[in-house]
């Protein structure tokens, strides 16, 4: 097993990846092996990838949550005429 040096890691994607270890309980170093892992290998052993970084969200949204996205997503589906002619 190699040692790698990550340098010119902006401070904005560090702090996010802490944030994305700490999330999935792993600590910085298993978070980076498993991300390269991941972009490297791919899905060798034929299994689909679980993802799990939504599941805090999961059963957490409210009513006036989703009012709120459907009147957002109905006015987005407007057509401006202007743009097909």
């Amino acid at each position: 097993m190699s040692i790698i040096t990550l340098r010119g890691l902006n401070s904005e994607a560090e702090k996010k990846a802490k944030r994305n270890a700490a999330r999935r309980g792993k600590s910085m170093n298993r978070f980076l092996v498993d991300l390269i892992e991941d972009q490297v290998l791919g899905d060798q052993d034929g299994k689909p990838h679980e993802y799990d970084d939504l599941d805090h969200l999961f059963g957490s949204m409210t009513h006036e949550d989703a009012k709120i996205i459907d009147k957002s997503v109905k006015e987005q589906r407007k057509i401006d005429p202007e743009l097909w002619k």
